[in-house]
């Protein structure tokens, strides 16, 4: 158990915005509340298999529960698609001491509360048959392992047999349990040219709705030439032209039994381990029946106005967003487009988690090399996050970074107002690229509306574009520099040079101020090279460069020009700080020869030119005479060892 002052559940949900999840979660929220429980509801956007990288950048989620600050965990295990993750979700939760419930499917030997859905189906399939007099009865399946997809499927092929009806392999679609899976089916009716079917059974209200549509668009009447019913009882579906038959299922009580059960566990009572509630039929318009029930005309131009004020508002909203944040240059210009953004959300609370390693390597101070070692994860989260983004009741907050242990960003066990909180955490990633994730309070467009998916997605998009270009900026500058810089010295090379001297002598000759040009040469490289090695030959000339380093001030740009030849540029420099440079590389020289103790000593010839430069003479012509000069500076050398 948690053992703090507050009690938390964990939920753990998929696809939230179906209005089936969003029923359960409802029923979840208010007995929370009236218990006394904080609500956690990590949450993965997942439509179908399809996507694997996707889905487990989404599925990440669940990696980042820290199951000790919990007193109970309720997992929507009818919803999770693909087997391994269900897998790995079993054996975590099969080690916990806390209460486990499953909603509507059970997981491992836990708690499980479900909706009756064998008797109910089986119900519409019979009132076909009998009241009706069908026997050419179609049927289109939700998920294969999906338990209630199995348990549907199961009552309608026993009604068949149980009349006498054959179980045609034929008459039997499988797929998901979405809109599209039942325009996909009715499509595929269309073509196969077989004998049409009287009724066409769908698993649940979405594949019934898409059922329809399709019909409807190919002049087929509903009932009158066929006949269709759902599962679910869903808003949409009460409201359909013409109204669907279907099966009502108390989903909200499902959620209220699952936090009482934990509660009753946190008290010390032993609860049932399983609780079944009943589900009714509907026989409506889409099988040709009359129907008690009125249709929600108020409440359906409420959701409608309500969607489309959604729609053209956070639609417009979602676009702008993507737009501006394509502009954004660095991480802190990401954050600024971003944050007003924010608001549109209308969230109580906000909070956007970053990987704190990635979110430095997207500074704008940060160099290349630092930023190659903070790569993204693909499994589970950072030890720190950074809150990027806080918003509070309408202001930003500053928070720095904590660890992604609390999930939130302050300790949990640190908190005893007298709120309870309804925390919904959803990830941010691209692919199976882990990036953080949000955090959000008190906001309906989250829980209700899918245009928060493509919110999300959009700023997960819009992050990993901002990650690629700072990516290819930084490898271009990598290019850049291996183009401009001495691999041997580290030191410019001759285009270096010639790159960043350009601008500085063009201000010179135009203000007319004195420019000191230094030519300097290893003495005896060839000796060094031949009598201990071209390695101590590389350490002669690195360490003439180290010194023309050391000696260079503010301004200077040095340079190896090949082999054993170096140059240093020295604007606004006279004969005065000529003198004095050259007095401070003979001493950085002097020092390392002290320092390296090497059989032989590091000697330099050197020339200086001090000038004016004049308007059309290049900088090439005065390097010629300071190098004319160190050749001066050899050849006494010569003759003094003569």
């Amino acid at each position: 158990m948690a053992g703090d002052v507050r009690k938390r559940i964990a939920v753990i949900s998929t696809n939230m915005d179906v209005e089936y999840a969003a029923d359960i979660q409802a029923g979840i929220t208010d007995e929370a509340r009236e218990r006394g429980f904080d609500v956690y509801i990590f949450n993965a956007n997942v439509s179908n298999e399809v996507n694997i990288k996707h889905n487990s950048g989404q599925y990440n989620i669940y990696s980042l529960i820290n199951y000790s600050l919990f007193d109970g965990v309720i997992v929507y295990s009818n919803l999770i698609q693909g087997r391994k993750i269900y897998d790995v979700l079993e054996k975590r939760l099969s080690n916990l001491s806390i209460p486990v419930v499953g909603v509507d499917a059970p997981i491992g030997h836990h708690y499980y509360v479900d909706v009756e859905n064998y008797r109910a189906m089986k119900a519409i399939v019979e009132h076909f048959i009998v009241k009706h007099g069908f026997t050419k009865i179609d049927y289109i399946s939700g998920p294969e392992k999906n338990t209630d997809s199995q348990i549907r499927l199961a009552a309608y092929c026993d009604a068949l047999n149980e009349h006498g009806i054959s179980v045609e392999q034929r008459r039997i679609s499988k797929g998901s349990f979405d809109v599209f899976h039942g325009r996909e089916a009715a499509e595929k009716l269309l073509k196969s040219g077989r004998e049409f079917p009287e009724a066409i059974v769908c698993a649940n209200d979405q594949i019934a709705i898409g059922v329809s549509n399709v019909l409807k668009e190919r002049g087929i009447k509903i009932p009158e030439q066929i006949c269709v019913s759902g599962f679910d009882n869903m808003f949409e579906a009460r409201n359909y032209l013409p109204r669907i038959t279907t099966v009502d299922r108390s989903l909200s009580n499902v959620g209220k039994a699952a936090v009482r059960i934990i509660d009753e566990v946190y008290r010390g009572l032993k609860p049932s381990e399983s609780e079944l509630f009943s589900a009714s039929p509907i026989f409506s318009e889409s099988c040709g029946c009359s129907s008690c029930e009125k249709a929600d005309t108020v409440g359906l131009r409420k959701k409608y106005f309500k969607m489309v004020d959604y729609f053209e508002k956070n639609l417009s909203e979602n676009n702008v967003m993507m737009e501006e944040l394509n502009d954004s240059k660095n991480y802190e210009d990401f954050i600024r487009i971003l944050k007003p953004h924010v608001k549109a959300i209308e969230a109580s609370r906000f909070y956007l988690c970053l990987d704190k390693g990635l979110a430095d390597s997207l500074r704008s101070d940060i160099d290349s090399e630092s930023q190659t070692k903070s790569l993204p994860k693909t499994n589970g989260y950072a030890r720190t996050m950074a809150v990027a983004i806080a918003f509070e009741n309408g202001e930003y907050k500053d928070y720095t970074e904590f660890s992604s242990s609390w999930m939130l960003p302050w300790n949990p066990r640190k908190v005893n107002d007298a709120e309870n909180h309804v925390y919904v955490f959803s990830p941010v990633h691209f692919q199976d690229i882990c990036f953080g994730y949000c955090i959000v309070e008190n906001s309906e467009y989250v829980i209700q509306s899918m245009l928060y998916r493509a919110w999300q997605s959009n700023l997960s998009n819009e992050l990993e574009n901002l990650r690629k270009q700072m990516n290819l900026q930084r490898m271009f500058d990598k290019l850049d520099r291996l183009y401009v810089v001495d691999s041997l010295t580290g030191i410019y090379n001759r285009f270096g040079f010639a790159k960043y001297t350009n601008a500085a002598y063009e201000e010179c000759v135009k203000n007319r101020t004195s420019v000191a040009i230094f030519f300097s040469d290893l003495d005896s490289l060839k000796m060094i090279n031949d009598k201990y090695g071209h390695d101590k030959g590389d350490l002669a000339i690195k360490t003439l460069a180290y010194a023309l380093k050391r000696a260079s001030t503010e301004g200077v740009v040095c340079a190896r020009f090949g082999g054993d030849e170096f140059v240093a540029f020295l604007p606004n420099c006279d004969e005065e700080g000529a003198k004095k440079f050259c007095k401070s590389f003979e001493k950085e020289v002097e020092h390392y020869n002290s320092v390296l103790e090497q059989e032989f000593r590091i000697e330099s010839s050197y020339g200086v030119e001090v000038f004016v430069p004049e308007e059309n003479v290049s900088i090439s012509e005065y390097i010629e005479k300071a190098d004319d000069k160190m050749y001066l500076d050899k050849a006494a050398k010569k003759k003094h060892m003569q």
